[in-house]
């Protein structure tokens, strides 16, 4: 079979696999990196109308919809309505204070406070009739709260001081931010300015630009306290507040109704609309840089929006009027197939360039990515006066790209000009039709070009060859397939067959396989993390780290997906990827962990090029494929080992659900677990359900768990959240439970627990063991007696022997299962604790026997005395 019949079949078994690929994701992919998921009444969430969420600072999400409250923490949705205790079940605002109570806002008026589950009026709905539409807590802990048409309210250690204002009075107030001494609150008439002064609101005046505008929400910049975005019915503005400046932000449709903004720690604002869907809003120094639309046309659930909230890991939720909650995922990885799109195959290496954009050598060119001011969708140009060139690395600084290629060695590009130029890096050599295997700048400026067949060129920043290494003169090997300059101006080669070597400043070459040092012979990359560390992949021995004295192996042994490694990056918090042929690694040396990821579902294409890696300018890594790019998207956001907390949430007798407050003095609040829990003997079949709240991947937590007074080890690894123990014995016992994001890293301090008691029967306790001893020692007094009076000395000596055999029962029923635990229920060692026990007892037996007959004899000598007497 042909070569070109055998590539054509290979293109279509690609398209096959990536086609099957995105069948098999099951939820919705939208624009450039991210997915969604729908909660509703199939996920126990029975909500349409959103109308406020937010997070505790124990992660628990709350979300106030039309059917109440809801409380999720990724495994469960617990409805908490209005038979919880709550004011009214619609509540319309929500807000978390600085130590983490939720705070709560009704539709028909009322505030209330959620202290560890259990709902507290602040102001009821008869002090305070009017829907409430916004509750803040400011800096200094003190709760705001914003009425529809009633002004505002101060709560304050529970003070509530209420301001009627008239302007208020005669407006349609919808939110309000506190800034420093000034309110600012969004009205139907457009937004105005308050002044806190000596605990009074002073009307300040409208925000210029925003009169006679429907102003809906506000939104106080994370990075800067002056910036004010207001969205409005007619678009979204940026307000300085100490310069007093606005500008309505370009690139919104016209008549674009705005309900909610809110921001990611990505400097990206995300706004909902009532009309348009989800808008997100990239931000470069507050200026916007691009914008996503997430509507019904791309596939969004719905265009009207009604509430946006960011959570503490950056998970975007939406809530909708009419299609419920949505929760928008940052996608892990995003796959852009080229060859389909532009005609493009073979990505072999990618460079960054100017300040956002990437070029791409490929067999078919070199290729622009960038994306237009605001979009934010990748575009792919090929430059057409390239097409001629089968490139296989770049080399980039500035405006000046140098290539290799396969078949005509070294040029310069200039884009401008559109021009090709070819560089001679032999003067005495004017055919080099070389492959190009790499090429790299170091850090004076200077060019370093490895050839096939022809060792290393050493070039001036101005092209002229400084000096060539090669087998003629003394080099190791004239096929380098990498070259790697340091930050401390080493230059590190690597070669397939010869291994490693190392070039320092003012010494000589240093051939690290050759010599012994390093132990791989076939290397591939060579990349430098933020520590200075050096890693080197390789075909066929994994990959290796060097800290300056010891070099490092990672293979399939430690976890690695293949031993043939063919590129690596560092991310921008020292995490290192490594592609491979059928597939990604993720080597997280601070934890000294590995992942993998190799499904066609999660990258689109497995295969990564021969050192074909980049990192972008906001910490996205990049792999060349042979029929596109794979994109790692914000690994240091994506990826990173997190220790969160663990909750206990229940503890449910014989795997149902119980008031525990039949089992304690305290209260239990609304799933929150008292503590001081006690359980009667029989009450011993107890199952505890907890959760570590991730809640974009809650599936992804591994947990192990611990019952100190009865496991002696941590039980295995495993992703159930719940555990069940049967058959307690009476005594007091700690539950434990941790979590981890791997199951090979384990913080053994980071962990929740819950102290119980289960109580001992009747029969078990001090008074009854008192009441069992006083009964034998009365048998045995009764015995005693009884025997001076008989006169049959077979009753006499039958007593005795019943008192000792109750005392034998009893001791050998306490005593037996101390003695079980030891030796178990194996019969001779049951036999040789009865021998034992009844050795221990013979004395007493014996020395009673000895006592009776002494008795018996004295007795009979004492009757026989007195017939004589009486004779």
């Amino acid at each position: 079979m042909s070569s070109t019949r055998t590539r054509a079949m290979t293109k279509r078994l690609f398209y096959f696999l990536v086609l099957m690929a995105s069948l098999a994701v099951g939820s919705f992919a939208g624009p450039r990196d991210f997915t969604t998921v729908l909660y509703n009444a199939d996920r126990d969430f029975n909500g349409v109308f959103i109308y406020t969420i937010v997070q505790d600072d124990d992660g628990f999400l709350w979300i106030g919809s039309d059917d109440g409250l809801y409380r999720f923490d990724g495994k469960e949705m617990l409805n908490l309505n209005k038979k919880d205790s709550a004011i009214n079940s619609l509540i319309t605002a929500s807000t978390i204070s600085n130590d983490g109570h939720v705070y709560l806002g009704y539709i028909q008026g009322g505030i209330s406070i959620v202290e560890h589950g259990r709902y507290r009026k602040i102001v009821s709905r008869e002090e305070l009739p009017n829907r409430i539409e916004a509750l803040k807590v400011d800096d200094a802990d003190i709760l705001w709260g914003l009425t529809r048409n009633q002004g505002m309210v101060r709560i304050e250690n529970d003070s509530v001081t209420r301001y009627q204002l008239p302007i208020l009075e005669e407006l349609i107030s919808t939110d309000f931010i506190v800034a420093g001494n000034k309110i600012f609150v969004s009205t139907n008439q457009g937004v105005l300015e308050f002044r806190i002064k000596d605990g009074e609101l002073i009307p300040s005046q409208f925000v210029g630009g925003t009169i006679g505008f429907q102003a809906n929400a506000l939104y106080l910049d994370k990075d800067d306290k002056n910036l004010l975005w207001i969205g409005t019915n007619d678009g979204l503005f940026r307000y300085q507040i100490n310069t007093q400046k606005i500008k309505l932000v370009e690139g919104f449709p016209d008549h674009v109704r705005i309900s909610s903004i809110s921001e990611d720690d990505l400097n990206t604002l995300w706004v909902g609309t009532f009309n348009h869907g989800l808008v997100e809003v990239d931000l470069i120094d507050g200026e916007v840089d691009a914008l996503t639309y997430f509507n019904t046309a791309s596939g969004f659930e719905s265009n009207e929006i009604g509430e946006v909230y960011v959570d503490n890991e950056n998970e975007v939720w939406v809530g909708t009027f009419g299609r419920g909650l949505v929760q928008l995922n940052r996608a892990y990885f995003h796959h852009y197939e080229l060859y389909r799109t532009i005609n493009v195959e073979g990505v072999h290496s990618l460079s960054n360039f100017r300040d956002d954009e990437l070029l791409l050598a490929t067999d078919n060119g070199l290729v622009h990515v960038y994306h237009k001011p605001q979009r934010d969708s990748l575009i792919f140009d090929k430059y057409q006066f390239t097409t001629d060139y089968s490139f296989t690395c770049l080399a980039v600084r500035g405006e000046e790209i140098w290539a290799g290629t396969k078949n005509k060695g070294v040029v310069k590009i200039d884009l401008e000009a559109e021009k090709v130029k070819r560089v001679f890096l032999d003067p005495l050599d004017p055919v080099q039709r070389h492959l190009i295997r790499d090429i790299q700048f170091d850090i004076e400026g200077n060019i370093w070009v490895s050839a096939a067949g022809n060792g290393v060129y050493h070039l001036s920043p101005e092209g002229e060859l400084l000096k060539q290494y090669n087998t003629r003169n003394g080099f190791y090997h004239n096929e380098i397939f990498s070259i790697f300059p340091d930050r401390a101006g080493n230059i590190w080669f690597g070669s397939h067959a010869t291994g490693l070597a190392l070039l320092q400043p003012g010494e000589e070459m240093k051939f690290l396989t050759k010599d012994g040092i390093f132990p791989a012979f076939d290397i591939n990359s060579i990349i430098q993390d933020n520590l200075g560390i050096i890693w080197i992949t390789t075909a066929g021995s994994g990959i290796y780290s060097f800290d300056g004295e010891n070099f490092k192996q990672y293979t399939v042994d430690e976890g690695l997906l293949s031993n043939y490694c063919n590129a690596a990056m560092v991310d921008n918090i020292g995490q290192i990827w490594v592609g491979h042929r059928l597939g990604i690694s993720l080597i997280q040396p601070e934890y000294d962990l590995i992942r993998i990821f190799n499904h066609p579902s999660e990258l689109g294409e497995t295969e990564s090029e021969l050192n074909s890696v980049v990192k972008d300018v906001h910490g996205n890594v990049f792999f060349g494929n042979p029929y596109g790019i794979t994109k790692v998207n914000l690994p240091h956001f994506n990826f990173p080992i997190i220790d969160r907390e663990t909750h206990i949430k229940d503890v449910r007798l014989f795997f149902n659900d119980v008031d525990l407050l039949r089992f304690t003095s305290s209260d239990k609040i609304d799933n929150i677990l008292p503590a001081d829990l006690t359980f009667e003997h029989g009450d011993n079949h107890l199952s505890f359900d907890f959760v570590s709240i991730n809640l974009r991947k809650p599936d992804a937590i591994y947990y192990q768990y611990t019952l100190d007074g009865y496991d002696r080890t941590w039980s295995r690894i495993d992703k159930a959240n719940s555990a069940t123990y049967t058959n307690l014995d009476p005594g007091t016992y700690t539950f434990k439970v941790k979590e981890s994001d791997h199951p090979d890293h384990w913080n053994d301090t980071n962990y929740a627990s819950m102290t119980f008691t289960i109580k001992p029967p009747y029969w078990r306790t001090w008074w009854f063991y008192l009441l069992q001893i006083t009964g034998i020692l009365l048998v045995l007094y009764i015995t005693f007696i009884l025997s001076a009076r008989l006169k049959s000395q077979f009753a006499t000596r039958l007593m005795v022997y019943v008192s000792l055999f109750i005392l034998f029962e009893y001791v050998h029923t306490e005593v037996e299962p101390y003695l079980e635990s030891f030796t178990g229920e194996t019969p001779i060692f049951q036999v040789g604790t009865n021998l034992l026990l009844a050795l221990v007892l013979l004395p007493v037996e014996i020395r009673l026997s000895s006592y009776l007959k002494t008795r018996a004899t004295r007795k009979e000598k004492i009757a026989a005395a007195m017939n004589k007497i009486s004779n």
